[in-house]
């Protein structure tokens, strides 16, 4: 149970930081709250309220989708602009979000940094070569989700604020497909999968294929991706990298799955995202 000091509310990112780092005790930031039980402790002293710091936007700018990490996940999926990249790839993974309560109070940068569970957020966005940009007293920095997750405590300190996600948004040749697999389909995912795909005349030119669920932090099937590329996008390649996207994984065991079924789920919601994408609605 939170036994709580002090509840504070910035006006701006720049104040919720410094207040951070001013407050005594242990503290968190707060967004939607709904992971807030979970990610909490007994022991925390205070807590950040990030409503009115201004984070809730999605706009383009040039060839960039910039989204506020205070956005809710359904505004995320109702977006015009974030249904026009790659299938509509943010928008559908959005809405396999819990309900649609959870939905118009869970946001973008909560979804993002809560990997103690299989969140729906990161596959996408990871599969878009999506970045963050986070915020501390020296200022803003730009780190590519990928190596947000790979390499955490590295790029991302006690106090530092994720304020904004940006995804590129070049024009075409990208076509986006999702995969949730979990016990109910309002339940947090045993495994999920997105995938981007540019295909050209039938041979696959690149592909980005992200998983959930299959280890401590979401990931990037690197050894499947660089498999396809070159490839022709026939049903047979697009198994065989499902099957590598699993290969090599340890999940662990918990409530909801074992992680002999999560790998053999793995192969499987990629290979069924990789048959979307490609054209082959009845994967």
């Amino acid at each position: 149970m939170l036994d709580l000091k002090a509840l504070l509310r910035p006006t701006d990112p720049g104040e919720a930081v410094r207040l951070y780092s001013e407050t005594a005790g242990s503290g968190l930031y707060v967004a939607g709250g709904t992971v807030i039980v979970p990610a909490g402790s007994p022991n925390l002293d205070f807590l950040i309220d990030l409503t009115s710091a201004g984070l809730d936007y999605v706009k383009r700018e040039s060839d960039v989708l910039s989204i506020g990490a205070m956005t809710r996940v359904a505004d995320l999926h109702s977006s015009e602009d974030a249904r026009g990249i790659a299938s509509g790839l943010m928008s559908v993974s959005a809405l396999a979000v819990a309900n649609h309560t959870v939905r118009n109070l869970a946001t973008v940068g909560g979804n993002i940094a809560s990997w103690a569970f299989p969140s729906d957020l990161p596959p996408a966005f990871l599969a878009l070569d999506a970045s963050i940009v986070i915020l501390d007293s020296d200022g803003r920095r730009e780190v590519s989700l990928a190596d947000f997750y790979s390499n955490r405590r590295d790029v991302f300190r006690k106090g530092d604020l994720i304020v904004e996600v940006r995804v590129p948004a070049s024009p075409g040749g990208l076509t986006g497909s999702f995969e949730k697999i979990g016990r109910k389909k309002l339940d947090v995912a045993v495994v999920n999968a997105a995938v981007a795909l540019s295909v050209d005349d039938g041979t696959v030119r690149g592909a980005r294929i992200a998983l959930n669920g299959v280890g401590p932090t979401p990931l990037r099937a690197r050894d499947a991706e660089a498999y396809l590329e070159g490839r022709e996008a026939d049903p047979a390649a697009l198994e065989e990298a499902g099957r590598l996207a699993a290969a090599g994984l340890s999940p662990k065991s918990d409530h909801r799955a074992s992680g002999k079924y999560r790998s053999k789920v793995a192969a499987v919601a990629v290979q069924r995202a990789l048959m979307h994408a490609a054209g082959y609605p009845d994967a």
